[in-house]
């Protein structure tokens, strides 16, 4: 009887491990198949190189930038590429982005982080000459980011009552920048 249920169980084992392996080789390992769909950033479909380096190209100074295309809506177009020329062509500057409103003239600033304090009136100066708009310039990166994600949306042709709100926030956060260091002299 114990002959009997020993060759029962190793033909059972022996079964079992078997029909783990039933499929073509190896059906379950699919550690190997690249099958996923390469999407977004790490795209190699032959259509480009993905969104990280359009994007990463589309700030680079050196680009020809005759993409631009302002919506008719946005009537600081003009001006905010004489702007932007003026600014990017300055000392220590890098990369200048500029949103135009009704009454103010938003300046992001990237620098080469040489002078960064110095760099702000300078612009400021500069840019007064060409207006006589509220000129506000940063150099905050994050701030720089956000300006130029509004300005690359208005050269895309994004009408500006599509960016208002940022453009409205952007300049709430300037102006509260500005405000914080005197407010803890109270």
């Amino acid at each position: 009887m114990k002959k009997i249920m020993m060759f029962t169980s190793a033909l059972l084992l022996t079964s079992a491990l078997t029909a783990c392996n039933a499929d073509d080789n190896e059906a379950l390992d699919t550690r190997y198949d690249n099958d996923t769909r390469p999407i977004g950033y790490y795209t190699n479909d032959g259509r480009g190189e993905g969104p990280m380096t359009r994007i990463a190209d589309r700030d680079r100074k050196d680009l020809d930038r005759k993409e631009v295309n302002y919506a008719d809506d946005y009537q600081g177009g003009d001006l905010a590429r004489r702007i932007s020329k003026k600014v990017n062509n300055m000392r220590d500057v890098d990369d200048a982005r500029v949103v135009v409103t009704r009454d103010s003239v938003l300046i992001g600033v990237d620098t080469n982080d040489r002078n960064d304090r110095d760099v702000k009136p300078k612009v400021k100066s500069a840019v007064k000459k060409m207006t006589d708009k509220d000129v506000r310039v940063t150099t905050d990166e994050d701030m720089f980011t956000r300006i130029r994600d509004v300005d690359n949306d208005l050269r895309d042709g994004n009408g500006y009552n599509e960016v208002e709100s940022d453009v409205n926030a952007i300049m709430n956060d300037i102006g509260d920048a500005l405000r914080r260091p005197f407010e803890n002299n109270r």
